[in-house]
């Protein structure tokens, strides 16, 4: 399906119904690493699941390298569903974008899931890395960075064939839109003091083999919620929607 949104069209998928939760992908994916997740819990709870903003189905439009634009077309999409309040949970990238309509519209959210994401910004060569690779894939294309990518996506030291689909998602994910984004994580703010403010359920969920994303920094952000709750998943890298799906779905459902 197809949002008309202002200045951009969206598209997204839903499956079930019941309860809306918003599933926001991240970085150089796309909606389709959720659906299984979503078919199997459809029974209880309606799951939103978009293409964000120069990924998968929805084009990059008039891009402005901010997780807030982000932000501002995934709250444009609850507008347009007609969800005045709803879960909102984010993979990576996606907890970044989350965190950033949370600081704007906490009334909105019923509860914020953080799924191998977190709170903070990055550090200066963290984002000094990212930065290097906005420049190398305009360059070079997907296929170098993107390979890396999915090797650390994978658990540590588990030897595991990645997704196919997954590993075509990301090999053929638009340069332009990589580089946009890659640009928005990097400029991030911290927003821990966001967390602390929220009122609703903050769901912190970290990979135990998680190269991207240690796990003391993964959880960080439920210790600094009013209502936090962290949960660490043994042997799980950075994609627990593709290791353990019906695992992360009955986390989800449970907020």
């Amino acid at each position: 399906m197809i949002a008309h949104l202002e200045n951009l069209d969206m598209f997204y998928e839903i499956r079930g119904s019941g309860k809306p939760v918003y599933l926001l992908h991240g970085l150089a994916l796309d909606h389709s690493i959720w659906l299984e997740m979503a078919e199997y819990y459809a029974d209880q709870a309606q799951f939103i699941i978009p293409d964000l903003r120069g990924h998968g189905h929805t084009p990059l439009g008039n891009a402005d390298g901010s997780i807030e634009q982000f932000a501002r077309d995934a709250l444009q999409l609850a507008d347009h569903l007609g969800h005045e309040q709803f879960i909102l949970a984010g993979h990576s990238m996606g907890g970044y974008i989350a965190l950033a309509l949370a600081e704007t519209q906490p009334e909105r959210l019923a509860g914020l899931v953080l799924v191998t994401s977190n709170a903070r910004a990055d550090t200066p060569e963290k984002r000094e890395s990212r930065l290097e690779e906005v420049s190398r894939v305009m360059v070079e294309g997907m296929q170098n960075i993107g390979k890396t990518l999915i090797q650390r996506m994978m658990p540590e030291g588990e030897f595991i064939q990645p997704d196919e689909h997954m590993c075509d998602v990301v090999l053929n994910s638009p340069s332009a839109g990589f580089s946009n984004v890659q640009t928005a994580i990097a400029n991030r703010p911290n927003r821990l003091d966001v967390v602390r403010t929220l009122t609703c359920p903050v769901l912190a969920i970290a990979g135990g083999k998680d190269q991207l994303m240690p796990v003391e920094i993964a959880l960080e952000a439920a210790e600094h919620a009013r209502q936090g709750r962290k949960v660490c998943l043994p042997g799980v890298g950075h994609l627990p929607m593709l290791e353990v799906p019906f695992t992360l779905g009955a986390l989800l459902v449970s907020m």
